[in-house]
């Protein structure tokens, strides 16, 4: 969502249903989850500094978020995979993004040659359902 449609809709917020079912949608997907928490994480760091211009860039994220991906390793003529922890992949952050910002939980301001990126009010409420839920599943399993 660009700025200017971002301040058209600014205070509009989802009802509770609709809030858990997107905080479903990105649990379901490791690597959305992944990226939306880290801009709200990062946002919220940003908050307390004194810095002119604030937000997340695609190139923070491609060096700050982390994935388990499948590597090829090679034993002399054959080959296997094995499951790696390695930065997230710019084209794979990109289409994250696009997702976040298709479900109007992300806004950009257009820099150039930058996208700075901050989440909505909408975003707020999925991070935060999120959150919610990560503690209640972590209770559930001390009991």
């Amino acid at each position: 969502m660009i700025d200017e449609l971002h301040q058209k809709y600014i205070d509009t917020k989802f009802p509770p249903e609709l809030v858990q079912m997107f905080a479903d949608i990105i649990e379901a997907d490791e690597v959305a989850k992944k990226v939306c928490i880290f801009i709200g994480r990062t946002e919220r760091g940003q908050r307390g500094e004194d810095l002119n211009l604030r937000g997340v860039t695609i190139n923070d994220i491609v060096e700050n978020v982390m994935v388990d991906r499948l590597t090829k390793v090679e034993k002399g003529r054959s080959y296997t995979f094995h499951e790696i922890k390695t930065n997230i992949h710019r084209k794979t952050a990109e289409r994250q993004v696009d997702k976040l910002l298709d479900m109007s939980l992300l806004f950009y301001k257009h820099v150039k040659p930058y996208k700075f990126l901050f989440l909505t009010i909408r975003g707020w409420q999925i991070v935060e359902e999120i959150v919610k839920n990560r503690a209640i599943r972590i209770n559930q399993n001390k009991q």
